[in-house]
């Protein structure tokens, strides 16, 4: 009886050890990949938000919002663009958002890079570009835009993300 106990903890102990052994592998050949991947999905939409440019640099400023994850600035000095980070209805699956400033201060453009936890046809309603089209323009009041109706979470919570984007736009107009 103890034999087979032995026996079994060792084969279910060996299973685990190469089921990890085959995860770190496949994380390391593939992780590198995902990184390059999200890396280009931020730069098209940094030419998105902030079309006519002639790049950007990356701008480290203390005192950002927790939803602004990085700014930069256009190489110009026309524009800026911050990356946010939206918790919306999932938490765990924060929205990423692209939003570009005008020299005026005013919102170019803003693009929705990937909002995976977002409930399919209602919180994902935020990608639509009926949506992000209501921002153009805008200035820190965002008066006329309006939050989705049946997907209150998602669009507030990028409301308001985008209301600490204009925070973050002011430090770095200050930082010039």
């Amino acid at each position: 009886m103890k034999n087979t106990s032995l026996k079994s903890i060792i084969v279910l102990v060996s299973i685990c050890l190469f089921i990890a052994v085959a995860m770190a592998a496949i994380n390391m050949v593939t992780a590198p990949k995902i990184e390059e991947q999200r890396i280009a999905a931020e730069q098209e939409a940094l030419a998105a938000v902030l079309p006519e440019n002639d790049g950007f640099e990356k701008v480290d400023i203390a005192g950002l919002p927790e939803s602004v994850t990085d700014v930069y600035r256009d190489k110009d000095g026309d524009g800026a663009v911050a990356m946010l980070s939206v918790k919306g209805y999932d938490a765990s699956k924060p929205m990423s958002v692209a939003v570009g400033f005008n020299s005026d201060g005013t919102i170019s453009k803003l693009v929705v890079i990937s909002a995976s936890g977002e409930t399919s046809g209602i919180g994902s309603k935020v990608t639509a570009p009926e949506f992000a089209a209501q921002f153009e323009g805008k200035d820190a009041s965002l008066e006329g835009v309006d939050a989705i109706s049946g997907a209150t979470i998602s669009s507030s919570s990028l409301i308001n993300a985008v209301r600490d984007s204009f925070v973050a736009y002011g430090l770095i107009k200050e930082a010039k």
